[in-house]
Order: C-alpha cells, then sequence, then structure tokens
C-alpha cells in the first residue's frame, strides 16, 4: 500500500485530516488516505473491483454530497479539471478540495489554473508532484468551462475528456475497421472503447449480434450514445475477469499500457483470452503496435497467423482456429 501525498501532508503538519465525509474522486486502490469514513469513485473497472475490495464504498461517479473531497490528478487536464467541477458542485461550503498529482500529471498547470480562480491555494511537494488544497468558498466562481469539456464531438462521435482517442478514432483501429471482412454470427469486441470498431462491424448485417467489453465506464456511457443499434450490448467488466464462450469473431485494440508505462503483458493477455472466448473455428481480428512482441502470444494459442498488413507503426492481425477454444 503505498502512502498519499495527502496522508504524508497531514503527518508533517501542514495540512490537517478532515472529519467527516471525505470524497475521493479518481481514487487509487492502491493508496492509503489516512482518514476515517471515505466515499470513492473510480470509474475504471479493475481499480472500482479493487476499492470494493478493501471494503471502500465506492461507485464509477460520485453519488454522495460529501464534506471535504479529495482529486487524484488524470492524465487529461480536461478531465482533472472536470474532476475538480464535480469535486466543488458535491462538496459542502467550508470543506476541503484537495488535488493530488504527479507532474507527469500536470499538476503544476492544475495549480496555475485554480489559483486563477480561487483564494489561499496552497501546495506540498513530495516525490515529483504536488498535493494543492484549498477551502472550498460559499458562492463559486464560474466553472462551466470545465464541466462542459466532460463531451466532446468530434467527427460526428460523442466521446468524453479522458477516455481513449477522445478526439476521434485512433489511427489503429481505422486500420482495423478498413481490414475488417464480412463478419458473421456472434461477435465480441474487446476494450470496446466508445464503440467506434463495434459500429464499423455492425455495418455487416451477417452479425447476429456484439457483446463489447470496455473497462471505463465513461467511454462505455459514449459508446451507448454512439450505437444504437440494437444487436450492440456494451459492458463495463475487465476483459481479463470474462468467463463467456462461444463467440465466432473476437476484435480488439488492446491497451498496452498501465498508467503511462508501456506493458505488452495486458495485450498478451486480451490475446489469450479472446482464445478463450472463441469457438473451435473462431477467429481474431487484432491491431496492434508493430514494436510490440505478441506473435509467441498468438503462436501460442492460434493454429493460423496472419499478418493482414503494417502500416503507420501498426500491425493488423488475423489469428483462427484458437489451439485450446472451449466449446459453446
Amino acid at each position: 500500500m503505498q502512502t498519499s501525498r495527502f496522508l504524508l501532508a497531514a503527518e508533517s503538519g501542514e495540512l490537517e485530516v478532515p472529519t467527516g465525509l471525505v470524497g475521493w474522486l479518481n481514487a487509487s486502490p492502491y493508496t492509503e488516505l489516512g482518514v476515517d469514513t471515505l466515499t470513492a469513485a473510480q470509474p475504471i473497472y479493475p481499480d472500482f473491483a479493487a476499492l470494493k475490495e478493501r471494503g471502500i464504498a465506492v461507485s464509477p461517479v460520485l453519488e454522495d454530497d460529501v464534506e471535504h473531497c479529495v482529486v487524484n490528478a488524470h492524465r487529461s487536464k480536461a478531465a482533472t479539471l472536470e474532476l475538480i467541477g464535480q469535486a466543488l458542485l458535491k462538496t459542502e461550503s467550508g470543506g476541503l478540495i484537495a488535488v493530488d498529482g504527479d507532474k507527469t500529471d500536470g499538476i503544476e498547470g492544475i495549480l496555475k489554473e485554480l489559483k486563477r480562480r480561487f483564494e489561499d491555494v496552497t501546495s506540498y511537494s513530495k516525490a515529483h508532484g504536488k498535493l494543492v488544497w484549498f477551502t472550498r468558498p460559499n458562492t463559486l466562481p464560474d466553472i462551466d468551462d470545465w464541466l462542459d469539456t466532460t463531451y466532446l464531438f468530434p467527427n460526428g462521435w460523442t466521446t468524453r475528456a479522458g477516455v481513449f482517442s477522445a478526439d476521434g478514432p485512433d489511427q489503429g483501429s481505422k486500420l482495423l475497421a478498413d481490414a475488417l471482412p464480412v463478419l458473421k454470427g456472434k461477435v465480441a469486441d474487446l476494450g470496446a472503447g466508445w464503440g467506434y470498431l463495434t459500429a464499423e462491424a455492425l455495418k455487416s448485417d451477417a452479425i447476429s449480434s456484439i457483446d463489447a467489453y470496455e473497462a471505463d465506464y465513461h467511454a462505455v456511457a459514449c459508446a451507448k450514445h454512439n450505437v444504437t443499434d440494437p444487436r450492440a450490448t456494451f459492458h463495463w467488466a475487465d476483459v481479463l475477469d470474462l468467463n463467456e464462450t462461444g463467440f465466432d469473431a473476437v476484435l480488439t485494440n488492446p491497451p498496452f499500457h498501465i498508467s503511462r508505462k508501456p506493458d505488452p503483458a495486458l495485450g498478451a493477455a486480451f490475446i489469450r483470452k479472446a482464445a478463450e472466448m472463441l469457438k473451435p473455428k473462431g477467429q481474431l481480428w487484432l491491431v496492434a503496435n508493430r514494436t510490440l512482441p505478441y506473435e509467441a502470444t498468438l503462436d501460442d494459442h492460434f493454429r493460423q497467423i496472419k499478418v493482414i498488413s503494417q502500416t503507420g507503426g501498426f500491425k493488423v492481425i488475423h489469428a483462427h482456429t484458437p489451439k485450446k477454444a472451449r466449446t459453446s
């Protein structure tokens, strides 16, 4: 368990630990906050499940009004400001608002934004980052621009600040969509994001259903808005925990980062999961960064593998006939 800057600032005497109900936005399951009464919000399913396992009251979005609020900064500045805006709306006047972030999360820029709109903003520096805090005023300044950045509308799609590829379809997904044949039967989209690949696959009338699985609660909400075809069902879930089987095809543009660090093992786990989910003659359609070493995992789990294209730093791979597929 990591010690948070919030707790370190309290232990140093620079910050008084608040009493009463504390909200924790973008909560980390691996950090000790050091308060007695806590309600957390975490939209990423594996972290949500880990917080729940710790016995912390948690929901994908903050549901309760609170006396104080702590925000863990997001990698996206717009998403961090939206979280702070939500904290201000949920916290009672006179309560503590604290924001904890690394330098790589842009906490210096967030500090500047806060100082433009609030008085007596204090900061505590530790471990290549900062905790910044201030008192929630009785009357809020205009924060509509923070809250209005929640949904963006690029290229005709609805997305949200902070979700993967919020400014439109990413290059890898577009390459995979262009390579797809006419798919048939029961299909799964693993790591479906805000629904682009699902929508592209559904151009085939021969598909009977698509189950789209995505760990980001906000991306799922966008996907449900973007894809209204009744054959599509979107699930907020951890792909690695799925037990569903009997699919004719699986599509995936798997994640390969844990925080900011590349982790090819995550994409490899998606490949193994796809093999488990497919019928004996099922097929996998995968797009990945060309540098990611997925070939050995594919060879371990599929009888036939073909690189369909390599362009723009990406590779599209078609694999079929899983070696250890479960039967439906």
